[in-house]
């Protein structure tokens, strides 16, 4: 889908239309954040007409809640981006309850072996989509955890507020998805010194 790139003055004409719930301004604001909205709902749902799914349904509610939305940021467009986001975080994670999907996300608080301090140091040398590909290979509990924490920056209040669970638990979740990815990171490193002996 060609993504419509849309200046300020308007943008706000184009909420003023959908407020007015015009099919050409609303056309021309799923338009312009249909790949915003792909990114985000893509962290959180595998599949791509899941990931549409809620995209769409996420798009419904904006339409339906636009009235409430009161820009915070000096740009209408990072205003929207910032309230809208939650929105699709909260339907992706609405979709994975009612799929029963919803990962399980548990109380224990062992952790694996490897130190925060390598977890983060490996990271810190990946690009951005290439970790996104890795986080999309954790369990759901942990990428959903994860998401929210690194990507998204919500605290482990807000976590556990979300998903009904206690805030010990989403810290957990959070270490062990980052010593899970550490433990990807390690083994491409060591596939790929071992393919660059032979070349």
């Amino acid at each position: 889908m060609a993504v419509i790139i849309i200046p300020e003055s308007l943008l706000q004409s184009t909420v003023a239309g959908c407020l007015a719930n015009d099919r050409l301004s609303q056309q021309r604001f799923y338009m312009h954040f249909y790949g915003y909205a792909m990114a985000v709902c893509g962290r959180y749902i595998s599949g791509h007409d899941d990931v549409v799914g809620v995209l769409n349904d996420g798009f419904l509610k904006i339409f339906r809640e636009l009235e409430s939305f009161t820009a915070r940021q000096p740009s209408i467009e990072a205003s929207l981006k910032a309230w809208m986001r939650r929105i699709f975080i909260n339907t992706a994670i609405d979709h994975l309850r009612k799929q029963r999907h919803q990962p399980q996300l548990r109380d224990d608080l062992e952790m694996m072996p490897g130190s925060q301090a390598d977890a983060e140091a490996a990271s810190a040398q990946l690009s951005y989509k290439h970790l996104l590909g890795l986080v999309a290979m954790l369990s759901p509990a942990y990428r959903m955890v994860f998401n929210l924490f690194v990507i998204d920056g919500f605290s482990h209040e807000e976590i556990s507020q979300l998903l009904s669970i206690n805030i010990g638990t989403s810290k957990s979740n959070l270490a062990k998805a980052k010593m899970n990815l550490q433990k990807m990171i390690l083994s491409e490193q060591k596939t790929e010194h071992y393919a660059n002996q032979f070349i």
